[in-house]
């Protein structure tokens, strides 16, 4: 199986998820380092510190969704575990999502829980897991899950053109139009880094918004769509005067909203009501 660490001028911390991915108890593991086009040292670093891992190096920076797609073509597994690159994995953690994958034949992806931490003393991967649950869930976190490789032939990848946020939305709901079921497991434990300072991120919310508004029209059932389209033009003008970013808001409307609609209707395949519903009721 394959672990699919995505980098973006993080280098140190990317070694530190390398070496967590290298020090998993299930040791039949080759490990990826996608790097989107970077401008430090991660390539040299890793290369460097960890020559056996597999290093790819992407012509530039196309976003999460768009480097995990890039990604998948390197890995050779026939699962594949997305690790945020600033995140460190429990000891365990693979050999308990491949776990729920023998559980569960029905199971396209396993998702696990995180942990924030503030400094490294507080990442503890060998600790006891006390929670050995793990149960249909209605959506995955796309920095800490593992995805059998085949499942893209039938839902396809994410939204190449999103550059951050709803991607894993869009590919459950993906998943539930199909057999394939979402499981989280709450022993595959996942230490990820809170944010140090505060930043603008004004821009990646506004991306958010619209890529909310594609999925909906791109695949919600036609009269969710439409429903979710009057919401998105009645209450996201309110969600960003709370955020305190209503004129931005208003100034990116006119192209944002009529590109993303455009682009919606050329790429609509509906989900059926029936997955549209398991995925809102789960």
């Amino acid at each position: 199986m394959s672990i699919q660490i995505l980098n973006w001028n993080r280098a140190h911390e990317t070694q530190r998820a390398i070496q967590s991915a290298l020090g998993q108890t299930y040791d039949n593991i080759e490990v990826v380092m996608v790097d989107n086009g970077s401008t430090d040292e991660s390539v040299a670093l890793t290369k460097q510190n960890f020559p056996n891992v597999k290093v790819a190096r992407l012509d530039k920076n196309y976003g999460c969704p768009g480097g995990r797609n890039r990604g998948v073509e390197h890995c050779s597994g026939e699962y594949i575990f997305y690790l945020d690159n600033d995140g460190v994995l429990h000891e365990k953690a693979i050999e308990y999502a491949l776990n729920s994958f023998q559980q569960h034949p029905s199971v396209g992806v396993v998702t696990g829980t995180i942990y924030d931490f503030e400094s490294p003393d507080e990442i503890d991967p060998k600790c006891k897991v006390r929670n050995d649950t793990h149960y249909i869930h209605y959506e995955f976190q796309g920095g800490i899950s593992m995805h059998r490789k085949d499942i893209y032939d039938m839902v396809g990848y994410y939204p190449d053109h999103f550059m951050y946020g709803a991607e894993e939305t869009y590919l459950s709901f993906k998943m539930h139009d199909t057999s394939y079921n979402i499981v989280k497991d709450e022993r595959v434990i996942l230490w990820h880094k809170k944010r140090e300072v505060a930043r603008d991120n004004t821009k990646e919310t506004l991306s958010g918004y619209y890529n909310k508004l594609y999925l909906a029209l791109a695949l919600y059932p036609t009269r969710f769509a439409l429903s979710f389209l009057f919401y998105f033009l009645f209450r996201y003008p309110y969600y960003a005067y709370q955020k305190n970013m209503l004129g931005n808001f208003i100034q990116e409307f006119p192209k944002s909203f009529t590109s993303t609609v455009r682009r919606a209707l050329e790429d609509r395949k509906p989900i059926s009501v029936r997955a549209y519903r398991k995925y809102c009721q789960s």
